[in-house]
């Protein structure tokens, strides 16, 4: 099964700032939920430390204001 996600180059760049402000986690997850049938909701997650706390970071993308 393949799955296609489109994304526009503000979306990239938004993803790209977004990882930069945690320079010490080593990857992202990036969920796209489309269960809407209009358009996609994209969240950026990623692990990182914070008061020697192990947390997960999240950041929504693209939502639905934009459709």
């Amino acid at each position: 099964m393949i799955n296609r996600v489109s994304l526009h180059q503000d979306d990239l760049v938004a993803i790209k700032n977004f990882c930069e402000k945690y320079p010490d986690s080593e990857y992202l997850t990036i969920e796209v939920d489309s269960s809407s049938g209009i358009g996609s909701i994209v969240t950026v997650s990623l692990p990182t430390v914070v008061n020697g706390d192990l947390v997960t970071i999240v950041k929504t993308i693209v939502d639905e204001s934009g459709w």
